[in-house]
C-alpha cells in the first residue's frame, strides 16, 4: 500500500504542574513518524499570546494536520491558565490552515456542534475531528494513534472516517469521537 504522508503540526499545553516528568503527546507523534515516514513539529502553548504566535510560525509547507493537545471543555481549549473559545481560535487561525485536517485531542471541545460548524466555516479547514466526552488519557491516546495512522495511510476523509467508525466502535463510543463537516 502506498503511504500518503501528511505531516503533523502539534500544539500542546501543560497537562499538570509537574514540569520535571512532564506528560506529553510526543511519544505518539514519534511512533507515527517512525512507522509512517512522516514529520512532525511540536510546540508548547501555555498562554494566549504563545498560542497566537505559534499558529503563525508553524511550518505550512508539507504539513496538513494540526493537532491541538490541550485540556478542553465544550466549545473551548484550555491553556495553562486561560480558555480559548472556538470562535476566538478561528479568528487566530484565520484561513492559514485552509484544507487542513484539525484534530482536537481535548476533552469535550466538539460537544457544541454549532460552534464547531462555525469554526470549520470560518477557517476553511477540510475536516475537524475530536471528542465530545471527557476522555481517559490511555483510551484517547490509543484512538489518536489509530486516527493518525489512518490519516497517513488512507486518502479521503470519508474513507478515513468510515474505517475508524467500523473498526473501532468501542473507542469511538468511549471517547465520543466525532467529526465536522458531516460527510458520511
Amino acid at each position: 500500500m502506498k503511504y500518503r504522508s501528511r505531516n503533523i503540526a502539534c500544539l500542546e499545553s501543560l497537562w499538570d504542574k509537574r514540569v520535571e516528568y512532564r506528560l506529553n503527546v510526543i511519544p505518539t507523534l514519534e511512533l507515527i513518524s517512525k512507522t509512517h515516514d512522516c514529520r512532525f513539529s511540536h510546540l508548547t502553548c501555555n498562554t494566549r499570546e504563545e498560542l497566537q504566535y505559534n499558529l503563525q510560525i508553524l511550518p505550512k509547507r508539507g504539513y496538513g494536520i494540526l493537532y491541538f493537545a490541550f485540556h478542553g471543555s465544550p466549545g473551548k481549549i484550555h491553556l495553562h491558565r486561560d480558555k480559548v473559545t472556538l470562535t476566538d481560535l478561528a479568528a487566530m487561525m484565520n484561513h492559514r490552515f485552509q484544507r487542513w485536517i484539525i484534530h482536537f485531542g481535548t476533552c469535550s471541545t466538539l460537544r457544541k456542534p454549532r460552534e464547531v460548524e462555525y469554526f470549520v466555516e470560518q477557517t476553511g479547514i477540510a475536516l475537524a475531528t475530536g471528542f465530545t466526552k471527557d476522555v481517559d488519557w490511555i483510551e484517547s491516546s490509543a484512538f489518536e494513534l489509530l486516527l493518525f495512522k489512518a490519516f497517513q495511510t488512507l486518502n479521503s476523509p470519508k474513507v478515513i472516517l468510515r474505517n475508524l467508525l467500523n473498526k473501532y466502535p468501542d473507542l469511538v463510543e468511549a471517547t465520543g469521537f466525532t467529526y465536522f463537516p458531516e460527510i458520511l
